[in-house]
């Protein structure tokens, strides 16, 4: 098996065209070529190892909703997973997108003559994306990736695998001869041969090689990709290179000599300690054990470099295998095999912006406000207590520190142990977590309306909610289109890889097998998005497609449209539905007028047909078919109509049971806050009991210690007999 790295090749989109060296050219010899690349590669890996490294790291713990490292013992520790949240969100609205059968990308024919070969590409390259190789985890990966860390890579190669196919058979003896004669002209055949004994007959095992090409795409980590500084695209870049591990065993099965791999050296350490790889892995512990043999490691670079090695004043872009100092192989490739996919672009840069970035401060925010509610929520439940050091006894301690309801707190005196509570105020930190929750949103488009989790929209109409719903979804949509552009990117090159290495393969096309030679298709076609911003949503697509359809209905009578053009529209709509291959439904006119033509051919050679010259014969057949076109759309429209019926009621429906449980939810958590507000209510009328009960009594403690000291006597002794104006006692 050879991997496909050595043996990926493009083909350029016009023929290459021989250039004529100049006369004092100097070739680039292998020494100075090496000294360039290390120049180059150096320089990447600086850029690669700087700030973007640090970003990508935090962003891939913040995803992992990790500590933040300034945790305390005692106090909430937990982290709030927004990251995780939107990311995962986002992820598989993209992969709904672009999965849910309809034509993500399509390749549109320059020329009216390259129609067929355009629609048999887009057939071919979409099959051998999703089904010659694991295309749902393809996509969901590299999506992951740059949400998360900013970019997404991918490379896409073609795989050369040699199979075997073992058949065991019993020959004659000149039926032997005969397939070994065969078998010494054909390399791919060989023969294992056991005689059976003394009937003639022998035991024969026929393994015939055969060559199998499969063109598959791998998600690359992060931190294998290098790149040249102050790149604006990839296609661009005058350095790109995949930086992985590969044991001897691996390179040699590459197809590189095995005399220079064995000379290869050890490496001095392995660039695990990426600080990526180590977020990535930092649940698992890497084995220590150095592998000997063919099962030792040694770092490969992968490079496309743009150099020029003749010296005739033009780069050419080279595929160079190295390991250290060692150059394995060089090769002038078209194009390089990587495609970059960043959520968010910026102006003038390859590297954009991740949608982690966009809520990593918020989460660190909403952390810190979710420990802060939760200490408070701790301390109301299990304060703090203030102990009159004269009523402690030996078992004070011990039962303040056995929490559980009703434990028995024993205290010696008339002064119990007292809660100190200042007034833990909740709602506060609940508004500000709304709050950090309205920027969530605000920045990333993701709301609790599209996730159909807002309970507050229940009194909104129908049609504020749909547009406020048609609002957040813009920002999917924008993610949607960035991530088709770097797909249709993807599907160019792979093109480009069929023409240049393909054979001819059988796809299925409306519901028909044909085979196809990718050799002979044009490698100029352009590619078109047609999903994302500026596509439109489906259900809009499916409202304007069933209005058109009723214009074609009316238009159908005028002869302004044909079978074909109402064919198209359904055709579009039941792909747009995902419901799958049109002919499964619908005649296609084109065939079944193919199918007429090819009958009349063969009555006409057979003289059974007679043409008919009567006018009003004519003229009545081609009334008949338009009468028969006319209950065709009729009966098209009505099943439409029932169709859109059944979708309102059916969307009706949901509706209902979401509003349904919305009230039913808003019920619950208005039943558990009145009762919250009951409990804090009893709670303080208790205190306040407890606080009226303990100052009546330190009041009646204090006037009977008053009593106790002072003779008891009448106030009217204590007051004075002679006033102004005359004596009391008078």
């Amino acid at each position: 098996m050879t991997l496909p790295e050595k043996n990926q090749t493009f083909a350029s989109p016009s023929d290459k065209v021989e250039k004529e060296k100049p006369q004092n050219a100097q070739y680039l010899s292998n020494r100075a070529l090496l000294t360039i690349i290390r120049e180059k590669a150096e320089a990447a890996d600086s850029w690669h190892s700087s700030l973007l490294a640090d970003d990508q790291e935090n962003a891939i713990d913040f995803y992992e909703a990790r500590p933040f490292g300034d945790e305390e013992e005692g106090r909430s520790q937990v982290v709030s997973p927004d990251v995780a949240e939107v990311v995962d969100y986002m992820t598989v609205s993209l992969l709904r997108t672009i999965i849910s059968g309809d034509r993500v990308v399509e390749f549109e024919p320059a020329s009216l003559e390259q129609a067929q070969a355009a629609e048999d590409a887009t057939e071919a390259i979409s099959y051998a994306f999703m089904h010659g190789q694991d295309g749902y985890k393809v996509l969901h990966d590299w999506i992951q990736s740059g949400l998360i860390e900013k970019i997404g890579i991918v490379k896409t190669a073609v795989l050369s695998e040699r199979r075997a196919a073992i058949r065991h058979i019993t020959l004659e003896e000149d039926a032997l001869a005969a397939l070994l004669m065969e078998a010494e002209d054909d390399p791919d055949l060989q023969l294992s041969v056991t005689d059976r004994g003394t009937n003639g007959f022998y035991d024969v095992t026929i393994t015939r090689y055969r060559q199998q090409k499969r063109y598959i795409d791998m998600p690359i980590p992060s931190e294998e990709y290098r790149f040249s500084a102050r790149t604006r695209h990839e296609d661009d870049a005058d350095y790109q290179a995949h930086v992985s591990y590969k044991t001897l065993s691996d390179l040699i099965e590459m197809g590189f000599d095995p005399n220079i791999i064995e000379t290869l050296p050890y490496d001095k350490g392995r660039f695990d300690s990426d600080p990526r790889a180590n977020a990535r892995w930092r649940d698992e512990n890497p084995s220590l054990s150095a592998a000997e043999g063919v099962n030792r490691e040694v770092l490969l670079h992968e490079e496309y470099v743009k150099l020029d090695r003749d010296g005739d004043g033009i780069a050419e872009l080279l595929q160079i295998f190295r390991v250290q100092d060692t150059l394995l192989a060089i090769e002038e490739v078209d194009e390089a095999p990587f495609v970059i996919w960043t959520p968010f672009p910026r102006a003038h840069r390859m590297v954009g912006n991740s949608l982690a970035e966009k809520v990593m401060d918020i989460q660190r925010i909403k952390s810190v406000l979710m420990r802060q509610a939760l200490d408070g929520v701790y301390q109301t439940n299990a304060p703090r207590m203030a102990v009159n050091i004269d009523g402690l006894t030996e078992d004070t301690f011990d039962d303040l520190l056995t929490v559980r309801p009703g434990a028995i707190v024993r205290y010696r005196g008339s002064i119990p142990p007292t809660p100190l509570n200042e007034g833990f105020d909740i709602q506060k930190s609940l508004g500000m977590m709304e709050y950090m929750q309205a920027a969530q949103e605000s920045r990333t488009g993701i709301t609790r309306l599209n996730q159909g989790l807002d309970a507050d929209t229940l009194n909104k109409t129908a049609t504020g909610q749909a547009l406020l719903q048609a609002q957040g979804q813009q920002m999917e949509e924008y993610v949607a289109r960035n991530f088709a552009q770097s797909l249709g990117r993807l599907f160019q090159k792979k093109l480009w890889l069929m023409i240049a290495d393909g054979d001819p393969i059988a796809i299925k096309v409306e519901g028909l097998y044909r085979t196809v030679d990718p050799t002979l298709w044009p490698p100029d076609m352009a590619i078109r998005v047609t999903v994302g911003l500026g596509s439109g949503r489906k259900d809009q697509r499916l409202a304007y497609r069933q209005q058109l359809l009723n214009v074609q209905q009316q238009a159908l009578a005028l002869g302004l449209t044909g079978p074909e053009q109402i064919y198209n529209n359904i055709a579009a709509m039941i792909r747009d539905c995902g419901l799958g291959i049109p002919t499964d439904y619908l005649i296609d006119p084109a065939t079944l007028r193919q199918n007429t033509s090819s009958q009349n051919k063969t009555q006409n050679s057979a003289g059974t047909v007679v043409n008919n010259t009567d006018d009003r014969a004519l003229k009545a057949e081609q009334e008949s078919d338009l009468t028969q076109q006319k209950a065709m759309a009729e009966q098209n429209q009505i099943a439409a109509e029932f169709a859109l019926k059944k979708q309102e009621a059916e969307a009706k429906l949901v509706m209902q049971q979401q509003e349904h449980a919305q009230r039913l939810a808003l019920a619950k958590a208005k039943a558990a806050e009145d009762a919250e507000l009951a409990r804090q209510r009893s709670q303080f009328e208790a205190s306040l009991a407890k606080e009226t009960a303990d100052r009546n009594y330190e009041m009646a403690l204090k006037m009977a210690e008053q009593k106790k000291g002072k003779p008891s006597r009448k106030i009217d002794q204590w007051l004075p007999q002679d006033k102004s104006g005359g004596a009391l006692d008078k």
